[in-house]
């Protein structure tokens, strides 16, 4: 039989990956909309993959909500694959660049990961 202790735990960790979520989708959803009304959509090959991240963005992070470890390594990919387009775009600032795009869906990726294994009773108490 569990303790409250964990259950309450596991829980603080799955909602905690649940608003990061929320926070990243809500952000780049913003980001995108006020970048559609100031610039509109260009048709070069930057701004059509960044208008396919930003669609695929909601879809991913639904999928770690339903999903923890599938959604979760999910995350991870497409972190990896958003820091890698915001590198080869980037003038200059490459790292920054890196980090703005990917960074905040390699954090949730890793939350959602960090609540499926607390979930299997893999964490340490």
């Amino acid at each position: 039989m569990e303790s409250d202790n964990s259950r309450n735990k596991r829980n603080w960790i799955r909602w905690t990956a649940r608003l990061l979520a929320l926070i990243v989708g809500g952000l780049w959803l913003f980001i995108s909309i006020v970048s559609t009304i100031d610039e509109g959509i260009s048709r070069d090959w930057e701004s059509l993959t960044m208008v396919a991240f930003m669609i695929a963005a909601p879809f991913v992070l639904a999928a770690a909500w339903k999903k923890e470890k599938i959604g979760g390594l999910i995350l991870i990919g497409y972190s990896l694959l958003f820091s890698t387009f915001g590198y080869l775009s980037a003038g200059h600032n490459k790292l920054f660049a890196m980090i703005i795009s990917g960074g905040p869906f390699l954090l949730v990726g890793l939350a959602f990961l960090a609540s499926w294994w607390s979930e299997k009773g893999k964490m340490i108490s």
